[in-house]
């Protein structure tokens, strides 16, 4: 199978891993109610992550994380929000201020891919 070159698609500014990082999420839901959630990183990455969230929030709202790891608190930005599994969306997030090793985790560098060009 051919990997295909999609124009459309950004390149990750680090390297995606897949961790199961216990976090307290704080914020709204799309009806405005308060919620707060114990849940588990899916993926992180130095920018951000997925997670799996009862509550249903929207692209672009801030939401509060909290690494229960080490008590460090993260304002996010909801990035996407993907399909329902198991009662719970999954939900990407970025850092609004990105915090050197917020997760703990020392994350590879991620190499560009070349350039594909048409003649």
């Amino acid at each position: 199978m051919n990997a295909q070159f999609r124009p459309d698609r950004q390149i990750r500014r680090s390297k995606r891993l897949v961790l199961s990082i216990p976090v307290h999420v704080f914020g709204q839901d799309i009806f405005l109610e308060s919620f707060n959630e114990f849940a588990h990183m899916l993926s992180v990455n130095a920018h951000g992550g997925a997670l799996a969230l009862a509550a249903k929030v929207r692209e672009g709202q801030r939401i509060l994380v909290v690494n229960k790891s080490t008590g460090q608190e993260q304002e996010c930005r909801v990035a996407h929000v993907g399909s329902v599994q198991e009662g719970k969306w999954t939900v990407g997030i970025e850092l609004v201020e990105p915090m050197a090793n917020f997760w703990k985790v020392n994350f590879p560098a991620c190499i560009p891919r070349p350039q594909l060009t048409h003649r």
